[in-house]
């Protein structure tokens, strides 16, 4: 496990708004198995989606959403979290309902999502460019004209409009609840008054929208009618999978470079505890040794496999 560690560059923190407490921030990515179109924006699988995001804040109160975004085959969140056991078991939990619920939608089973990837952002310039990113998913695909004009479970509705962003939640022999997702404010944007903080949202999107249009007019793509897409077999595969290598953070070249060595550091000293951990287990009277600070240990690591909810 040791060469896959999960570690946190405690030291580029933000004080968040909500709560005014240190916290990481974080985009993950979580694509479906085969990259198929599991997540077709359906009213019932929106409604699906963006419930057990909205019930996951209930349980992890400590976790912020600043935005969130499901394409039909994969999906976006922008999050913080104080630390890696509170974003490891706010993911388990998360896309472990996704998958089982989105399962008994399709009338299918197994696994449903690919292991996630978790990039830690360290600026706010940076998390402020992943918000737009994701915000610009379904216009960048050539889906929507504008962001505006999205009709994927995402929080843009909320970013542009102010709209709650809703979802339906049961468990089983319950009732269903309809519950709102909250989005909080990315740090940085705190003093911005609601209008101002709005008008910085339209701004993005516009942003995201003029540089779409000269690509989708290059490329003679045209946009595709939501009911056609609403329509189409959630087993469909995409026929073209464009994608670029995952950089380590998001931030400056040389945060790159200190999340390497932080990683080999705290990398070797894990393997340490680790050996001397097996060790102890055989023979109790050998010395254990703790695990590095902002790392996750065994006794919280996740699974490691193509399970959904895997962090």
């Amino acid at each position: 496990m040791a060469h896959t560690l999960r570690i946190e560059l405690v030291h580029r923190a933000f004080m968040t708004a909500r709560l005014g407490i240190l916290m990481m921030l974080y985009e993950i990515t979580s694509k479906v198995v085969d990259d198929r179109f599991a997540f077709i924006p359906t009213e019932k699988c929106v409604e699906i989606l963006q419930g057990v995001l909205a019930r996951a804040q209930e349980k992890f109160p400590l976790i912020d959403v600043y935005a969130f975004h499901f394409l039909s085959n994969h999906l976006h969140l922008l999050i913080g979290a104080p630390t890696l056991a509170h974003k490891s078991a706010f993911l388990e939990w998360t896309l472990r309902e996704i998958s089982k619920r989105i399962n008994q939608l399709l009338g299918r089973t197994g696994s449903l999502l690919e292991q996630n990837h978790c990039i830690q952002i360290t600026t706010e310039e940076h998390a402020l460019q992943r918000l737009q990113y994701i915000m610009g998913q379904a216009t960048a695909q050539f889906l929507v004209r504008h962001p505006a004009d999205d009709f994927f479970a995402c929080s843009t509705p909320f970013l542009l409009f102010g709209k709650p962003v809703e979802g339906v939640f049961s468990y089983a022999g319950q009732d269903p609840k309809t519950l709102t997702v909250r989005i909080d404010r990315l740090p940085g944007l705190e003093a911005l008054s609601p209008k101002d903080h709005r008008a910085l949202m339209w701004q993005l999107a516009d942003d995201v929208a003029s540089q779409a249009r000269p690509k989708r007019k290059k490329a003679g793509v045209r946009i595709p009618d939501p009911e056609a897409l609403r329509r189409l077999d959630p087993m469909t595969k995409p026929r073209v999978r464009d994608r670029s290598p995952a950089p380590v953070v998001h931030g400056p070249p040389e945060h790159h470079q200190e999340w390497r060595e932080a990683q080999e550091a705290l990398r070797e000293a894990y393997s340490r505890a680790t050996r001397a951990f097996h060790a102890w287990q055989a023979d109790p009277t050998q010395l254990m040794i703790p695990w590095p600070p902002h790392t996750l240990p065994p006794a919280f690591a996740r699974p490691r496999g193509p399970r959904a909810g895997a962090a």
